[in-house]
């Protein structure tokens, strides 16, 4: 089994039939006016039960018997050019969720300067900050593509490897104030844990380049969050929680894809190890 197919066509497939059963939860179990879910509901079963399979079967199908490769390069290289093009969609819709984080973040102060009282500093601060760090974010993720692509490495590229992380756990605490007085998790968890999950994918993706590669961990975070993140789309997030939740996903299901691709699938065809440099140009540009 090409399990470096399977696992990210099952994150894919079941990120959209999620994302309809997210639909139809909020559409057939969703009471507006208690604000409350029906959790007996068949959408709710369905929706939770096929989340924990999915879950399950990432779980169970990262396991791996052997050695795999520990660095950046030998772990995420990809001379294929598809796996650029989604890398750079994610660093370009990383660097548009900046844009409009900053936009939504300095409406909200204004908001705060008009009532203190009623609206939290936290709360767009929070935002500002994670907008701000989408914007390095979304170039680390671009030239890690790049670097993957043709296997060489930067200084630029290992300075901003570690920033969609960063933003991306700034942006978990942004989701956790706006909705920490929400008494229903159900209302806001995928998103929650799409970001929790996203953002550990991507801190895992960069320790490659600091020696702590985790192979099985990294894998089973991308593929999760991806189908967490696109279940959270259902949700009709702002334009900032829209783009970066896309971008991320889009990252997080790339870098993964390579990384089983080289872990358990078989060698590059040579028509494809000639867009590569030989390691010894690796080790120069390290």
């Amino acid at each position: 089994m090409r399990r470096d197919i399977v696992l990210p066509a099952l994150a894919a497939a079941g990120g959209a039939a999620g994302f309809l059963l997210r639909r139809w939860q909020l559409a057939s179990a969703y009471d507006p006016e208690a604000g409350l879910f029906t959790y007996s509901a068949p959408a709710t079963l369905a929706l939770l039960g096929l989340t924990g399979l999915l879950a399950l079967a990432f779980a169970l199908l990262v396991q791996e018997k052997g050695e795999g490769p520990e660095d950046f390069l030998p772990a995420f290289g990809c001379p294929e050019a598809g796996q650029m093009t989604v890398l750079a969609a994610a660093g370009l819709l990383m660097l548009l969720s900046g844009a409009l984080g900053l936009r939504d973040g300095l409406a909200g102060l204004q908001l705060w300067r008009a009532a203190p009282e009623l609206y939290p500093a936290a709360n767009p601060g929070s935002q500002l900050l994670a907008a701000v760090l989408c914007l390095p974010a979304g170039l680390g993720v671009l030239l890690m593509g790049r670097s993957a692509y043709r296997r060489e490495l930067n200084d630029w590229a290992c300075r901003l490897a570690p920033f969609p992380a960063l933003a991306g756990l700034v942006w978990l605490f942004a989701t956790h104030l706006e909705h920490g007085v929400e008494p229903v998790l159900m209302k806001y968890g995928f998103g929650l844990f799409a970001v929790m999950l996203l953002t550990l994918a991507h801190y895992c993706a960069a320790a490659f380049l600091f020696g702590r590669p985790r192979r099985r961990r990294t894998a089973f975070l991308a593929m999760t969050g991806t189908v967490l993140g696109m279940i959270s789309l259902a949700d009709s997030p702002d334009l900032f929680t829209a783009a970066a939740t896309l971008a991320f996903s889009l990252s997080a299901l790339a870098l993964g894809r390579a990384l089983l691709r080289n872990t358990f699938g078989p060698p590059w065809p040579k028509r494809l190890e000639g867009r590569m440099p030989p390691p010894e140009e690796e080790e120069q540009d390290d």
